[in-house]
């Protein structure tokens, strides 16, 4: 976001539900802050999938079906003056008028082993062999074999996971 030129805003699903009955002014209040932006708007809302599910199938309530009515009103046409990126594990939950507002969709899969052994030892490095103001961590025994197996026993985490 911030190499991007725009001005930019961090949200999550879950800020919206606590807004109430203000979520749908706090909305078009970003949305006009894009619009009188002189570079524009990059909107990242994080576990997105919270707020933008389904109105047809998921029971939510009335106040974040307006908000989600508001976001799609401001999203419902191209615009020079935001965009969004959506951050979800469950895609699939949302909305049919969300999925129609994504232009590009990436995946980022699971970490096999080489790049799991890449951020284990660079965790290590960072978090353990670093020089610090902190009294230092003796690391001993810790073969490139006990790498390698950590890097074996975390197959299927994530690099949050792993981090």
């Amino acid at each position: 976001a911030r190499h991007s030129g725009l001005e930019y805003a961090i949200m999550t699903g879950g800020d919206v539900a606590p807004l109430g009955r203000d979520a749908v002014t706090e909305m078009h209040k970003t949305f006009e802050w894009a619009e009188n932006s002189k570079s524009g708007l990059l909107l990242f809302i994080d576990e997105s999938d919270a707020f933008l599910r389904r109105r047809a199938t998921e029971q939510i309530s009335e106040d974040m079906r307006n908000a989600l009515n508001a976001f799609l009103y401001r999203t419902g046409e191209a615009s020079d003056k935001f965009m969004v990126v959506y951050a979800s594990n469950q895609p699939e939950q949302f909305d049919g008028a969300i999925s129609d507002r994504i232009d590009e969709m990436v995946e980022f899969s699971l970490p096999n082993e080489k790049e799991r052994l890449r951020m284990i030892v660079h965790y290590m490095d960072k978090l353990l062999s670093a020089k610090t103001n902190a009294q230092d961590i003796q690391i001993a025994g810790i073969t490139e074999e006990t790498v390698l197996a950590v890097a074996d026993k975390t197959e299927g985490f994530s690099g949050r996971e792993i981090n």
